[in-house]
């Protein structure tokens, strides 16, 4: 087992798909379209968030000098919700990606809104589901 806990594998993947989201995201930017920059802008933000997200809980854990207890039960819960706000991410990229506001620029930042909560759909279903088959 490469990693120490589930919390710990979720957290490395989440930082690894955020920093290559962001690194992603500037490259779109410098494209000379702005389609392509609107999907890079919604690369960076995603990514930063989805960095934040899984670093935050051991900075949190280091500012206030705690040991890291896995709860199971409480992250199966957190990832089943998410998965069902990762679906409302993806029809309100959709919305957008169709054009729905009626202003051009928006249909790449909505196509980076798909991209990303699908990806975060696929990623916290399948984790959910391996806690699941773990018996929490």
């Amino acid at each position: 087992m490469l990693f120490k806990s589930i919390e710990t594998e979720i957290s490395f993947n989440l930082l690894i798909w955020g920093l290559c989201s962001m690194i992603g995201g500037v490259t779109f930017i410098f494209f000379d379209n702005p389609f392509m920059s609107a999907v890079g802008f919604q690369f960076i933000i995603w990514g930063f968030i989805d960095s934040l997200i899984a670093i935050g809980p051991r900075i949190y854990r280091w500012v206030r000098n705690n040991e890291h207890t896995e709860n199971l039960n409480k992250l199966k819960k957190i990832l089943i919700v998410n998965s069902f706000l990762d679906i409302g991410y993806i029809v309100i990229g959709f919305i957008i990606f169709i054009g729905f506001f009626e202003i051009n620029q928006y249909n790449g930042h909505g196509l980076g809104v798909i991209i990303q909560g699908a990806f975060l759909a696929i990623f916290d279903t399948y984790y959910a589901i391996k806690i699941i088959k773990k018996g929490f």
